[in-house]
């Protein structure tokens, strides 16, 4: 059956909207429930009285109507609609107005009522199809991320129940299209998970008896009988005690008597089923399930088809679930393969593989060929094989294959057919396949899977505990699954005694096995298979255990060629093994990551087999590396800067990066950032405290141009720590120094304190240079604090050193404060010929970073002035520098000045535009104070619209 578009909304499941091909979610809470309760109203009028009782029930903010029109022009901003076209307003509130099949619920209503209907109609093959359909856009509890009000938690609730239902009636379409015992596993389940649901009850007892399983149908009447007697202190209904007397009477009635045939009698052969169980409490993979599903289309009964049958390869590391969804896929697609199921363990990732010969010789069996009739060599199997599946429709799961050529064999020719094939490598020569390449579970569906196993309610008892526990398994299933069992089985234990065992990398391992169930077995098997080293290219299980001492999120190729100490080209090869074999994943053409548990495994194996020096000396080459590079990115970010002494450099084995622009470094510097927080801080951990402080001092540049606050403050704070452990004074004021001035920006009252105790420092050592910068930073403090005429006499010593020292830089700072400080005292005139001043020495230097800065604040000045023309046009020129850089804390700060010079100039749709900007990178960035003041000013131009 052909499957329509994707929904445009979908809400079953975390709230959702597509761009593209791309789903995104909505990041503020109130944003995601205003357009919850819009999606959940669709094609109807929400008043906005009733959208803010929904968003703040007896408690809403000041003019929450104006909060409502922000929320709804944000949201209209994100799921481009800029026109108000899908996000409508209508009087008196809000309207989503979308096609029928654009939200999720909708076409699930749809296809409930269309497989009903094909039910009524005798089709229930075709009801198995559309209600699977309606039931694969579930991607979890409804609304699952929406801030919970009355009708939310309503909706969630019928959205539930309509879930149970659509699942009970295609149910009962599987049992009336003769696949009853393929539907008791999930029946189980359902009336574990609803055992008060009589209906459930029933299909269950309908599906074992029509299994041939009387006894065990019986016996689930008796446990419904318990269950809701026990609960409900009454009996079953009368439909369900109907069903139990039929079965009664089927189990009493004697079996025929059979007539003795007159010749030999030669039964059909029944197709192969050889699945292995589904597992009841598959969870997640949704979009995996639906792509791999959407691959084996429905052939009508008779159409052999033309074409190439459809191979789908799912590949991925151990442990992360590639046959449970081989299995769970292929039990959706039974219908769709009335002729049988084939299915083998090739044992890829093992020392003794299955030979395609053997298989073929078991398949044919299963296929009712006579031993004595299967040929000997594997290319007549293979032959015999493929005329046996001509024109059937049989699906064949191959799980774990080791290569193309073990799997080749034992495609069939038929496209009527289907393959399954799972393998821990990438199979790149099969041709014709279609690849799913598995990744780690997302912390939604990380946090189900282990909610199915242990309980929703013991994991809500325990939030934190739980959350430890989810990042020990780092989204591996079956080390969730793992966890999940280990708890399970030790109902004395809590939560937080399994997070305490987890806690120590250096057992984690080894904490991760239940029964025959071990991420370390399961990490053995990959790396065992790894090739051996080829001449010219480093070992990949050298490379491998070496990768594990490194502790960033990720590594590019030239760092790991500085861990490896081998040339790129080289070291490519062998990560290129590790891609292969699923051991390290590929993010980019260079760039690559290491499972979280992968890299305690590698570690460990670092441990056991690499010296202790050459572990430390990998470990000082790949910081060393990150080191030098982020200087020299630093060096054209901000070539006005004071640099960091970095030495003679003989420790760097492998030649640092180099950046021919702006755009480069501060892309590099993008793409490094999590990388470049890691290094500081396991440089710290090991020991290494110079590069532990120089790293941030290199790298403090890009922070300030990007706006990244908190991984400024954390890696300055550390830095500050190993300069003290180092006793290096000028460290100590450096990392000060670089405190004080992100301290500026949110914490004013610290950063005074930083910049004065970093003062002291460089006056204790004589560092001139050092003065000058800490004064300037002072002279800014004190601007922030409103200690103007502090700010005013800071500003002035700093500008009498930096004239000294000649310091056309620091001269330019010193006038911006003197300058700054002057328009806040009132003196106008003085405050724009400093301004003007700054303004020319950055023209001269080239800077246009602090060019962009000047001009903003003459803009600001001239505003005070009431010269609105020049006040705009420097701020319109400011802002075209910060946008060009990328900047955003500069782009609010003058979009917010932009705003006021527009409305005073009488433009008030236009400073609407400009405040609302501001107002949403000040939120982006976390700024909170700046953004609610910004909040005021747009409700201002609110009431004062006609």
């Amino acid at each position: 059956m052909e499957r329509d578009d994707p929904p445009r909304f979908r809400i079953l499941g975390p709230l959702e909207f597509r761009s593209g091909e791309a789903w995104s979610g909505i990041g503020a809470p109130k944003w995601r429930a205003l357009f919850a309760v819009l999606l959940l109203n669709h094609g109807r009028v929400v008043s906005t009285e009733r959208l803010i009782d929904e968003l703040w029930g007896d408690e809403p903010p000041a003019k929450p109507a104006n909060l409502v029109a922000t929320y709804v022009h944000r949201l209209r901003g994100l799921i481009g609609d800029p026109d108000g076209r899908i996000l409508a307003t209508r009087a008196p509130g809000y309207q989503v107005v979308a096609g029928p099949d654009e939200l999720d619920t909708v076409r699930f209503a749809r296809l409930v009522a269309a497989g009903r209907k094909a039910l009524a109609d005798r089709e229930a093959a075709r009801a198995v199809e559309l209600l699977t359909e309606a039931l694969d856009l579930f991607r979890g509890p409804p609304l699952a991320d929406v801030p919970p009000s009355d009708l939310v938690s309503t909706e969630a609730g019928r959205l539930e129940e309509s879930r149970v239902a659509a699942l009970g009636l295609r149910i009962e379409a599987e049992i009336e299209s003769g696949d009853a015992a393929g539907a008791i596993g999930e029946l189980l389940r359902l009336t574990v998970d609803h055992p008060l649901r009589e209906e459930l009850w029933a299909l269950l007892m309908r599906a074992l008896r029509a299994a041939g399983r009387q006894a065990e149908a019986l016996a689930a009447y008796e446990r419904a009988r318990t269950v809701i007697g026990d609960e409900l202190g009454v009996d079953p209904g009368p439909s369900l005690r109907q069903l139990h007397q039929e079965i009664l009477a089927d189990d009493a009635r004697p079996a025929p008597r059979a007539a003795k045939p007159a010749g030999p009698v030669v039964s059909p052969a029944p197709g192969p089923s050889q699945l292995p169980t589904d597992i009841p409490d598959f969870t997640g993979r949704a979009g995996q399930v639906e792509s791999l599903c959407d691959l084996f289309p429905a052939v009508p009964p008779g159409d052999a088809g033309t074409g190439a049958v459809v191979v789908a390869l799912i590949v991925g590391a151990g442990g992360l679930g590639k046959t449970t969804l081989a299995v769970h896929v292929a039990h959706r697609l039974r219908a769709r393969f009335p002729d049988g199921q084939l299915y083998v363990n090739l044992r890829g990732a093992s020392d003794q593989p299955a030979a395609p010969a053997d298989v073929l010789a078991r398949f044919l069996r299963e296929l009712a060929v006579d031993s004595d009739q299967i040929p000997a060599s594997e290319e007549e199997r293979a032959a015999l094989y493929r005329t046996r599946l001509a024109g059937r429709r049989v699906l064949v799961v191959l799980d774990d294959a080791r290569d193309a050529a073990q799997a080749r064999p034992l495609v069939p020719g038929s496209v009527s057919c289907g393959v399954l094939i799972t393998s821990r490598n990438l199979l790149p020569d099969l041709v014709g396949g279609r690849l799913v390449d598995l990744d780690v579970l997302d912390a939604d569906e990380a946090r189900a899977l282990l909610a199915t196993i242990v309980g929703a309610d013991r994991l809500q008892a325990e939030p934190d505990a739980t959350d430890q526990v989810l990042a020990a398994c780092a989204g591996l299933p079956l080390a969730i699954r793992i966890a999940g069992v280990r708890l399970a089985g030790r109902a004395g234990w809590t939560i937080a005694a399994l997070a305490g065992r987890l806690a120590d990398e250096r057992r984690r391992i080894d904490e991760f096995k239940a029964g025959d169930l071990a991420v370390r077995a399961c990490f053995e098997v990959s790396f065992d298979c790894l090739p051996a080293a080829c001449a010219g290219q480093p070992d990949p299980a050298r490379a491998f255990r070496l990768l594990g001492l490194w502790h960033g999120p990720s590594i590019s190729l030239a760092a790991a060629s500085a861990l490896l100490a081998e040339p790129e080209d080289r070291v490519a090869d062998s990560l290129e093994l590790l891609v292969d074999a699923h051991l390290l994943q590929s993010l980019a053409a260079d760039r690559y990551r290491l499972h979280d548990l992968l890299r305690v495994y590698a570690a460990e194996k670092a441990a056991a087999e690499e010296t202790q020096q050459d572990r430390d000396e990998a470990v000082l080459r790949v910081l060393t590396w990150y080191l030098h590079t982020a200087e020299a990115a630093g060096r054209v970010i901000s070539p006005q800067h004071a640099r960091v002494p970095l030495g003679d450099g003989q420790l760097l084995l492998r030649p640092p990066l180099a950046f021919a622009s702006l755009e480069h470094a501060l892309d590099w510097c993008e793409t490094a950032r999590a990388d470049l927080v890691a290094a500081a801080s396991q440089a710290a951990s090991s020991g290494l405290h110079e590069i532990a402080w120089k790293l941030p001092a290199a790298a403090m540049s890009f922070f300030y141009r990007r706006s990244h606050w908190a991984d400024w403050v954390a890696t300055h704070s550390g830095g500050l720590d190993s300069a003290r452990i180092l006793g290096d004074r000028l460290a100590e004021a450096w990392m000060l120094n670089n405190l004080g001035m992100v301290f500026g920006l949110q914490r004013k009252e610290e950063s005074v304190g930083c910049f004065e105790e970093a003062l002291a420092i460089y006056r204790a050592i004589g560092d001139q240079p050092g003065q000058a910068r800490a004064a300037n930073n002072v002279a800014q403090a004190c601007l922030r604090l409103h200690r103007f005429p502090e700010a005013l006499e800071a500003a002035r010593r700093s500008l009498a050193v930096q004239q000294r020292a000649r310091d056309r830089y620091g001269e330019g700072i010193a006038l911006g404060n003197l300058g700054d400080a002057c328009r806040e005292l009132g003196r106008l005139g003085e405050a724009i010929d400093h301004l003007e001043r700054a303004l020319g020495i950055f023209r001269e230097l080239g800077d246009q970073h602090s060019e962009a800065d000047s001009l903003s604040d003459l803009g600001d000045v001239y505003l005070a002035m009431g010269r609105l023309d020049d006040a705009l046009s420097c701020l319109w020129a400011s802002l075209a520098i910060w946008r060009a850089h990328g900047e955003r804390h500069g782009q609010a700060a003058t979009l917010s000045r932009l705003g006021l010079a527009q409305q005073r100039a009488g433009r008030p749709q236009e400073a609407r535009e400009s405040l609302s900007k501001a107002h949403f990178i000040l939120t982006e960035l976390g700024d909170l104070r700046q953004a609610a003041e910004i909040t005021a000013g747009l409700a201002e131009l609110t009431e004062a619209a006609p």
